[in-house]
């Protein structure tokens, strides 16, 4: 089971892929009793399974756009839930065609959605979620995630987005930045037309923002993770590849007067049992 830290345990890391043996973007991030998912992409349900979550657990969905590898995950989730309470989930403004092919595979899907833009914010029992303005193909946010009470440790999820002064904004004293990967530096054209990051650019954000640590995923399967490791751990050196099944837990807030520079926080990485 996932431990009662404040923690993110990833479900699936790739970027978008048509193959059945790979998992999209979703996580969970828990602090005490509260456990949020971020994106439910595909296969999301098999992942919390394979996890052993129970996923009448979860509190609420933040959705960080409305792609499929972000969402398609969804209507197994809202279908699995059975008698657990009605599932909330929080959003930008879905495009048409997510909405109507959404509700066709789950017609209560939007039943309890809320939408959000920059700058929202939500207070669950155990952790504040704040959104941050991102730059993607549609509408778009980040997510910040703070323990409560006090905000002392601090996640930061970008979502699919172009690099942008709101994340460093955004990760400016947070323990992890959790940014997406798309491309390396050889593919910097599609990054831009793409509405997409690079490896490199993930960690230029992190070393202007002096992140605590920065974990990189929607990897993609067209590089090595040798090659991602290296071009952006030539920025940010101790850059992590998230995996999926692992967690990344904060076991304890780092006083303010030592979060200096970047790669101040210590992260405990939890691998799983090897899966059959």
């Amino acid at each position: 089971m996932i431990p009662k830290d404040f923690s993110v345990t990833f479900l699936g890391t790739s970027a978008a892929s048509v193959s059945p043996h790979v998992s999209t973007s979703a996580c969970l991030v828990r602090a005490g009793d509260t456990v949020l998912m971020v994106d439910a992409g595909i296969g999301a349900l098999r992942q919390l399974h394979r996890a052993a979550v129970d996923p009448g657990e979860i509190d609420a969905v933040l959705v960080s756009h409305w792609h499929w590898d972000h969402t398609g995950g969804l209507p197994a989730l809202v279908k699995a839930r059975k008698r657990a309470k009605p599932l909330i989930i929080y959003g930008p403004h879905p495009h048409l065609l997510s909405r109507i092919y959404l509700s066709v595979l789950c017609p209560s899907i939007f039943a309890d959605f809320v939408t959000v833009k920059a700058g929202s914010s939500i207070d669950f029992k155990d952790i504040r979620a704040e959104t941050i303005a991102t730059v993607h193909e549609v509408a778009s946010v980040g997510w910040i995630l703070a323990e409560q009470p006090g905000g002392r440790r601090k996640i930061v999820i970008s979502g699919d987005t172009r690099p942008v002064e709101s994340i460093v904004a955004a990760a400016r004293g947070a323990d992890l930045l959790i940014h997406e990967a798309t491309f390396l530096d050889r593919h910097a054209e599609w990054a831009v037309l793409s509405g997409h990051s690079r490896a490199s650019d993930a960690a230029r954000l992190a070393l202007k923002a002096g992140a605590g640590a920065l974990a990189l995923t929607h990897l993609p399967a067209r590089y090595t993770a040798e090659e991602i490791r290296a071009e952006a751990g030539a920025i940010f050196p101790g850059v992590l590849l998230a995996s999926p099944l692992e967690t990344m837990a904060i076991d304890t807030a780092a006083a303010e007067d030592h979060k200096q520079g970047s790669g101040w926080a210590k992260i405990r990485l939890i691998v799983p049992p090897s899966q059959p």
